[in-house]
């Protein structure tokens, strides 16, 4: 008589899981190995630099656009390597969220004629500020000042690296302000 012996062998988790939900999984972990938003350097280097804009920016920008400007809740990330490209990206990307918000989609139709792009191109301090004084959320508009949108400006240029005058950004140099990366 011949005893038979079952043989059992481990089997990772991973064969348990659809091939859908593990490949997601390696996704989020990609996702998380590579974080987005500006250091914690950087970040420092702007608090410095801009101790007034840093205040405003974690009191009326970090909500949507996270402490590091990595972007949070549909906003995109303003701070970190190619946070503030010269031209703008394509919102209509799949599974971009910016074109949800319907207060930007309502801004865009109110400002921008057919087929032109989303807003202008950032060429330099000047038009990083135009585009931060006009695009902010109506909700926290009103808790601002004219001189905290050059603040911020200014904290977020100086995070970025950019080689800033000692007053800071203001309206006589922005002009002469370049971002940096571009």
């Amino acid at each position: 008589m011949r005893t038979i012996v079952k043989r059992r062998f481990f089997r990772p988790a991973a064969r348990s899981v659809p091939p859908a939900l593990a490949a997601l999984g390696l996704f989020f972990l990609g996702c998380a190995a590579t974080p987005s938003g500006a250091t914690p350097v950087d970040v420092a280097r702007g608090r410095s630099t801009a101790a007034h804009g840093a205040e405003v920016y974690a009191n009326e920008c970090a909500r949507c656009h996270g402490p590091r400007g990595e972007g949070l809740a549909g906003a995109p990330a303003i701070l970190g390597p190619g946070a503030l490209p010269l031209y703008p990206r394509d919102t209509a990307s799949p599974g971009s969220f910016a074109m949800s918000d319907p207060e930007q989609l309502q801004i865009q139709q109110q400002t921008r004629p057919a087929g032109a792009p989303w807003r202008d191109p950032f060429r330099n301090a000047e038009s990083l500020h135009g585009f931060v004084s006009t695009h902010l959320p109506k909700s926290r508009a009103s808790a601002l000042k004219p001189g905290d949108h050059w603040a911020v400006v200014t904290f977020m240029l100086a995070v970025q690296g950019s080689n800033l005058p000692p007053e800071g950004v203001t309206p006589s140099n922005a002009g002469s302000i370049t971002i940096p990366g571009q």
